[in-house]
């Protein structure tokens, strides 16, 4: 099993998801409820648009509410409850088991049936996970252990045969892998000369991709290396989850949409890799 596949077994929506800002009666006034919660949000300095509070009538789990149903009825005439408010009651297809991996959660949530699911932990909702949750550091690990993998490979394969793989590059990408070379403090041969297994080394994961892609004999074995399409979402992917900017520390690079397609051909040239990796198809 990869370590991508044993990560996501053992990291499951209970990892991922966020509690509830609170429970509330349905019979209480919107007005109590909105200060409570503006003050929740202010203590614990978060946005209060973003989370969800469970609604329970007579002891029992209703439905949710969010900030802008209170906010629509919170200077309404007369003493508004919130079992006038816009309640999202329960749905029995969005709700999800605490313990359900991650890799199948991901596929449930972005498989377009609902936008946020109500996680349930035996007989209790503890929280709700939405596709901005995967991007925690757990589900990140994930993402990015596959990836590490993936690159793993990619520079096997050049290892077998180095002066035929360094000469797919262009001369500045060839140029920038013997900069790195140097920065490196790798050792050079008795005529100056980089050593090429090292220099791959030295190479980019989108320079590895570019090898390996421009080989007839790689193409033929790993079809998935000529989607340029999700080389470039692999490539964005990477370097979001290798070094993270401000900009992207609240989402993933990859949009809902794109993840489940993506982490198929992945997993697709995951395994063609290893296959053109094996010891008789090393290109010699």
């Amino acid at each position: 099993m990869s370590t991508f596949k044993e990560l996501s077994r053992l990291i499951n929506v209970s990892d991922l998801c966020e509690p509830f800002i609170g429970e509330f009666d349905s019979s209480e006034d919107v007005a109590g409820v909105y200060d409570q919660w503006m003050c929740t949000c202010s203590t614990k300095d978060i946005d209060p648009t973003e989370p969800l509070a469970l609604v329970k009538k007579n002891g029992k789990t209703i439905g949710t509410i969010i900030h802008e149903d209170l906010d629509e009825y919170k200077s309404s005439d007369g003493f508004k409850k919130i079992e006038e408010c816009n309640i999202n009651h329960i749905n029995v297809d969005s709700i999800i088991s605490s313990d359900t991996p991650s890799l199948e959660a991901v596929r449930i949530i972005c498989s377009g049936a609902s936008s946020e699911y109500l996680v349930l932990s035996e007989n209790q909702f503890i929280g709700y996970l939405e596709y901005e949750h995967f991007n925690k550091l757990s589900f990140r690990m994930c993402l990015f252990a596959l990836l590490i993998e993936i690159e793993q490979l990619m520079m096997k394969i050049p290892k077998s045969n180095p002066a035929i793989f360094l000469k797919h590059l262009s001369e500045n990408r060839l140029n920038y892998a013997k900069t790195q070379y140097k920065r490196s403090e790798y050792s050079f041969d008795n005529e100056g000369r980089e050593y090429g297994s090292n220099l791959i080394d030295c190479t980019t994961f989108c320079d590895k991709f570019t090898m390996l892609r421009k080989d007839s004999s790689i193409k033929q074995k790993c079809p998935n290396i000529k989607d340029k399409s999700n080389i470039g979402i692999a490539e964005k992917l990477r370097n979001s989850l290798a070094h993270p900017d401000s900009k992207e520390s609240g989402q993933l690079s990859i949009k809902s949409e794109q993840m489940i397609p993506f982490i198929q051909w992945i997993e697709g040239l995951q395994k063609q890799l290893y296959e053109a990796s094996s010891p008789e198809f090393i290109i010699l």
